[in-house]
């Protein structure tokens, strides 16, 4: 690997991608409840959707390994999982709006995305998901 493309940033990656994978797989969910016109599975796709696209950058950096480390490459992987996540967030209201933008969408998606991402963050250190990696000091 380049020198410039690190453990960290090689699990900001993880934390980027595995996110967007279970994003898809609830779209998919959701797309199968559609179809088969299963109410309750449709419905608990779209939770899905909305859980995961609102807080994005927090399962990335869970993901990654990250959320407590504080370093550049937690900052980065929150600003790219910020991105997406804002993104995501806003096509859902989108959809949710029968398919029709509205000017707050624009405001509301990246401040959803960052509560719900500081959330996901602040639930997962709170109940001990959230690890640091640091090692002890010995002597």
């Amino acid at each position: 690997m380049p020198g410039w493309y690190s453990l960290g940033m090689f699990a900001a990656t993880k934390g980027i991608v595995v996110t967007f994978i279970l994003f898809a797989g609830a779209f998919a969910l959701h797309v199968v409840g559609g179809a088969t016109d299963q109410d309750w599975l449709f419905a608990i796709a779209v939770g899905l959707i909305y859980l995961i696209a609102t807080g994005y950058s927090g399962f990335a950096l869970l993901i990654a390994g990250l959320a407590r480390s504080g370093t550049r490459t937690a900052n980065l992987t929150d600003l790219i999982g910020g991105v997406i996540g804002s993104l995501l967030t806003i096509g859902a209201l989108w959809a949710t709006n029968d398919r029709s933008f509205a000017g707050w969408h624009f405001v509301a998606g990246p401040l959803l995305e960052s509560a719900v991402s500081g959330l996901v963050v602040f639930v997962a250190i709170q109940s001990g998901v959230a690890h640091s990696h640091a090692q002890p000091a010995t002597s």
